[in-house]
């Protein structure tokens, strides 16, 4: 396994032990939803007290206005709810042994959230003390059996990562749906797209809309990896319109490869996406092995923060658009590689 471990790889690669407090049959004693404690069927009770969602693992009572919510994943759904204007009880870190706790998010957005587990594994012991009424997860990341236990606390609904991961605006409209609030994400997909047709206009006006771009993760020592081509950054510049020459077709395959072949990837400008460890070598690289690459002698290469540049959420990518049309309409006036 590498050292360095990107965004997509690390989704899969983490996966979640609860931390055993309690029994399991204290946990159904305790806390099972209302339709177990009375018998009520889930069809009976959807009318008057919830709404049904259906997911991979069967359906979910949802209430209507759920009011004390557990956010298992940070950008994915941390952030859509944040932006949805609900701030959930509890959620988890992202991962912490990179320092990247929470992706496009700032410190006050998430204040007053409490973390009930660190790099996406959660704490049974303290999502029970928070007396959920509502647990949103990945199904990827917490797989039938942690459904099953979850769901003996409150309703639980595992999100479907495969088909949420090809469109932000997807994965936000299907929280909105959960929660009740598809005005609001449809508000948000349209505050989005203005600022995108805004900064096409600004990219023709200024004869830019013609850049080619590349854009790799730079893993560590002399190893690099293209992602995979639904990853948000792809998205936000395939919306720009961009020329992305190298941005890969298949969406399940992450192609990493040493430093000697980096050429293949070049373009007007690009992008290294990179951990602030390895920000020291990748800039010695560019000075050096790296430095006949096109975009390096034109002074359009930048090292990006993987903090911003790993979102999914409308909050992160709003913020990583703003930082994107900097370096966009910038690149003529005041052009430099990032500087350590």
């Amino acid at each position: 396994m590498k050292k360095s471990v990107t965004i997509s790889r690390m989704c899969r690669l983490i996966k979640p032990f609860f931390v055993m407090a309690f029994s399991f049959l204290l946990i159904t004693a305790c806390y099972s939803p209302v339709m177990q404690r009375t018998g009520v069927s889930i069809k009976q009770l959807a009318t008057s007290e919830c709404r049904v969602i259906q997911h991979r693992f069967g359906e979910t009572c949802v209430p209507f206005k759920p009011q004390r919510i557990i956010a298992l994943e940070d950008g994915w759904i941390l952030d859509p709810l944040l932006a949805l204007g609900i701030k959930p009880v509890g959620t988890v870190t992202f991962a912490k042994h990179v320092n990247v706790n929470f992706r496009g998010l700032s410190a006050s957005e998430v204040s007053g959230i409490e973390i009930v587990g660190n790099g996406g594994q959660a704490s049974l012991e303290k999502i029970l003390k928070l007396k959920p009424d509502l647990i949103l997860s990945f199904d990827d990341i917490y797989d039938n059996h942690n459904y099953q236990l979850l769901s003996q606390i409150a309703p639980t609904i595992p999100i479907e990562f495969d088909k949420v991961r090809h469109s932000f605006k997807d994965n936000l409209r299907f929280i909105a749906q959960i929660v009740n609030r598809e005005e609001k994400a449809e508000k948000l997909i349209f505050t989005y797209e203005a600022k995108i047709k805004k900064l096409q206009q600004l990219l023709i006006d200024n004869n830019l809309d013609k850049l080619t771009v590349s854009i790799l993760d730079y893993l560590g020592k002399d190893t690099f990896e293209l992602q995979r081509g639904d990853i948000i950054y792809f998205q936000i510049f395939s919306d720009l319109g961009l020329n992305m020459p190298h941005r890969p077709g298949n969406l399940y395959y992450y192609p990493s490869f040493s430093i000697e072949v980096v050429d293949r990837y070049d373009a007007d400008i690009m992008f290294f996406v990179s951990l602030n460890s390895n920000k020291k070598r990748l800039s010695s690289h560019l000075n050096g092995v790296l430095s006949s690459l096109k975009a390096v002698k034109n002074k359009r290469v930048y090292i990006v923060d993987p903090h911003l540049w790993w979102v999914y959420g409308p909050l992160g990518v709003n913020k990583l658009l703003d930082e994107i049309s900097q370096y966009l309409l910038a690149i003529d006036k005041n052009p430099s590689i990032s500087k350590i």
